[in-house]
């Protein structure tokens, strides 16, 4: 009689097994670089003007100061690095935002791969071009919006409020792109397991990023001056499409598994 192995047929080896292998299928590592280096060259830039232009906002470098907790000299060559909004709104011209448009669209193309190759759905092309700006302007509005929200809720309810907010936030935002940036060709409760997963792995990839990042943007600016900071930044958004394409490997995997009745 062969011997069981109770640890090698359970469900969490066998999910392992399948996201291990979904990863793998989806080509894990080559997309999670590109897509931290297209959000790179397109979505910071096209965060910086919505800064500048969305009321209320402080701009970009007040954004990252806040975000990562940084201080003194460190905080203070951020906010020389990035253009402040007044400074951002007499530079920019409409031929510059059609430019920057089209860059983001290939960071939502990305991204649609990533997803489409996860959920084996066949890709969209150009096609899909009308659900990245869909995604583009929600994630433009959400950034604002949400942060600005998410200071007031944080500021009013501690460390154990902070973390429901976050986790709460960011599953409703991964639930809505890969909805929105697969064509609505899957039911929005398909994708909750990806979202719930998505939401763990970017509120932890967040706590750790505000314990890493001041220390790593500090050395680096120290070694190689404002290079360095987008030489940090770059390293921290490829270390984000590592949990975006992960997450989505894996919460395929579980939607597939564990589906939802509509």
């Amino acid at each position: 009689m062969r011997p069981r192995f109770p640890i090698r047929d359970s469900p969490l080896v066998e999910i392992g097994q399948a996201s291990f292998a979904r990863l793998v299928a989806i080509q894990f590592v080559d997309r999670a670089i590109a897509l931290g280096s297209l959000a790179f060259t397109a979505l910071v830039p096209l965060l910086l003007i919505a800064a500048a232009y969305i009321p209320g906002a402080d701009g970009l470098a007040s954004e990252l100061i806040d975000r990562f907790h940084l201080t003194g000299p460190t905080a203070a060559a951020v906010d020389q690095l990035f253009a402040q909004p007044d400074d951002v709104q007499q530079a920019i011209s409409w031929i510059g935002v059609l430019v920057l448009v089209g860059a983001s669209l290939s960071f939502t193309r990305g991204l649609q791969r990533i997803y489409e190759a996860a959920w084996r759905l066949p890709s969209r092309g150009w096609r899909g071009s009308r659900a990245g700006l869909e995604w583009i302007g929600g994630i433009v509005l959400w950034t604002t919006v949400f942060a600005s929200a998410r200071t007031w809720l944080i500021d009013r309810t501690g460390p154990v409020g902070t973390l429901v907010v976050l986790l709460g936030g960011n599953a409703l935002l991964w639930v809505w792109s890969p909805y929105v940036l697969l064509a609505r060709r899957l039911p929005w409760r398909t994708l909750v397991p990806s979202g719930l997963v998505t939401s763990l792995a970017m509120t932890a990839y967040s706590i750790g990023s505000v314990v890493y990042m001041p220390g790593a943007i500090d050395q680096s600016a120290s070694r190689y001056g404002s290079i360095g900071i987008a030489i940090a930044l770059v390293s921290w958004l490829v270390g984000l499409g590592f949990a975006l394409t992960a997450s989505a490997g894996i919460g395929a995997v579980l939607g597939e598994r564990y589906p939802r009745p509509a």
